[in-house]
């Protein structure tokens, strides 16, 4: 009896993950028929440029913080029209490096602030609410500390936003540095590539929410107010007050031709750091999700959506929980065990087949090659996958569960 109830419990399970990774056919279909997005600049300014902040978070990032303020230093925008915002929270020398930085470019005539607070309350969400409040701009620019956005980054993305008042925010997709350093860095620029290339891509064109990315987009004061602006009870700010501006009616957009370099991790036990707090992020935002916002979706997209969202927020955990039923059907019931092992087979089947698909659409989409190299980054991606999904799997129920989880950074090398 207790085997049958748990090979009931395994099969459904199983099930349950397949129904939601054949929303991925949808996000096929669409990107089938979809045609390559023009760049952001529908007009390219002159003399009447707004006003834009662009925020630098910085939290103990002695290694990268020197460059990031010289590239951002470096924006073609207006000098009067053009405020760099250094928030930095941190503990180490940081601070200092921040400090010289920020008094050479101020020197040069740089509109440059370095905001230091008496702590760390909201995390990264925190430093960017009192950033705000210190302008008056009606745009914000944001990045983390190790990408390098070129000088053209805000002509390429504002004219966008002033194009369309509905948009929130303009997202750019995010490009790596050190994308060829090891297999690990390739495996996970694969990962990204297919992420912006085809899973956001198809969202943007088929009008579902695609949420910020944390970095390398600009947003818009009034959707930042209106959303109640950014909040630091989850670790995944971004996402959180994505979800929140849409449920009020805002839109997004994805600017596929326009990138900024960033720094992938290069070691596996920094990864894992990484995607911890992304992970747990994510299932705490899923747990208060407006889910009000698909009234005024279409009844494909808000399905699509739907199981979209579902899926990135519980199917690592299903797929260990899967394993665990499985694993204990050999002990009391072997027949069953094998049977919950065929199905967790099939499912997993589906998934690396559906997003293998989109990876592939998706290197067509961004100009790479289709070639030996690409099948070996596939079949090192889905290892670092399943590598992944024990820790992910613990992320995601400390996501579900604890209420206060604390943000920690991803030490990157500055290179």
């Amino acid at each position: 009896m207790l085997g049958a109830l748990l090979a009931g419990a395994g099969l459904a399970l199983c099930l349950y993950v397949g129904v939601l990774v054949l929303a991925d056919l949808y996000l096929i279909a669409v990107h089938i028929r979809a045609s390559r997005p023009r760049s952001g600049s529908e007009t390219m300014l002159h003399n009447d440029e707004p006003l834009v902040c662009v925020q630098l978070p910085v939290f103990n990032e002695p290694a990268l913080v020197a460059a990031a303020i010289d590239s951002l230093c470096a924006l073609d925008w207006p000098r009067d029209r053009l405020e760099i915002m250094v928030l930095d929270d941190s503990t180490d020398e940081t601070t200092t490096i921040v400090a010289q930085k920020t008094a050479e470019w101020r020197s040069k005539g740089v509109a440059i602030d370095h905001v230091v607070r008496p702590d760390r309350d909201g995390f990264k969400a925190g430093a960017l609410a009192a950033g705000q409040e210190r302008s008056a701009a009606r745009y914000f620019a944001i990045f983390d500390a190790d990408y390098r956005p070129l000088p053209s980054f805000l002509r390429q993305t504002v004219p966008a936003l002033l194009a369309d008042p509905q948009l929130a925010f303009v997202q750019a997709r995010l490009g790596y540095r050190n994308r060829d350093r090891n297999r690990l860095t390739r495996a996970q620029a694969l990962e990204f590539d297919t992420q912006f290339g085809f899973d956001q891509a198809a969202r943007n064109w088929a009008d579902m929410p695609m949420t910020f990315n944390g970095t390398c987009g600009v947003w818009r004061r009034e959707a930042i107010d209106q959303a109640g602006g950014w909040r630091g009870d989850t670790v995944a700010e971004d996402q959180d007050l994505s979800f929140r501006a849409f449920a009020l009616g805002w839109r997004s957009r994805l600017l596929l031709d326009v990138s900024a370099p960033g720094e992938l991790p290069e070691s596996f036990d920094v990864l894992v750091q990484q995607r911890q707090r992304w992970t747990t992020g994510t299932a705490q935002v899923f747990r208060k999700l407006p889910w009000h916002l698909i009234r005024d979706m279409g009844w494909l997209q808000a399905t699509a959506f739907v199981f979209l969202t579902l899926f990135n927020s519980t199917a690592t955990a299903v797929l260990v929980a899967i394993l665990a039923l499985a694993a204990t059907c050999v002990l009391v019931a072997p027949a069953w065990a094998v049977v919950i092992g065929l199905g967790w087979l099939a499912t997993v089947a589906l998934l690396v087949g559906l997003r293998t698909i989109g990876a592939a659409l998706a290197a067509r989409l961004l100009g790479r090659r289709l070639d030996f190299a690409f099948i070996c980054d596939v079949a090192a991606h889905w290892i670092l996958q399943f590598a992944l999904l024990p820790s992910a799997g613990r992320s995601l129920l400390t996501g579900h569960l604890a209420r206060a989880v604390p943000f920690v950074r991803t030490p990157k090398q500055g290179q």
